[in-house]
């Protein structure tokens, strides 16, 4: 029976757990408890009803930092979007957060939930408030 957590499957419940862990007894790294484990990528097991609306959210996600509400234009869509940054080896946050919308794009097309997170920074989009 597989379990779920809003849209987010059980592996992701799991690794939220564990980064939660991690974080709280400070082993070092900048791992974000609202994004996951590092160098990881997850996607929802549903996709989006509304055509573009992923690219719409994604564009969000390299202006929002933290946890907010993004709107569909025109449209009942409501999704939260978070973004972290902790820069340490001489890039941007800017930089770091389109490599990470671009991971969520190649490898969750359509998907109505994602999150990528590395040492520098994090990213997640869903349609449930995690925030």
């Amino acid at each position: 029976m597989a379990m779920q957590v809003g849209r987010l499957d059980a592996r992701m419940a799991t690794v939220l757990i564990s980064s939660l862990i991690v974080t709280m007894i400070n082993v070092g790294g900048a791992l974000d408890p609202l994004c996951g484990a590092s160098n990881e990528w997850f996607c929802s097991p549903t996709d989006f009803n509304i055509p573009d609306a992923q690219d719409h959210l994604l564009r969000k996600l390299t202006v929002t930092i933290n946890c907010d509400e993004a709107r569909y234009r025109n449209s009942p869509l409501v999704a939260y979007v978070h973004t972290s940054c902790a820069i340490a080896n001489g890039g941007t946050c800017g930089d770091c957060l389109r490599r990470a919308t671009q991971i969520m794009s190649e490898n969750c097309p359509g998907k109505d939930g994602a999150q990528y997170g590395n040492e520098e920074c994090c990213a997640r989009y869903e349609l449930n408030n995690f925030c």
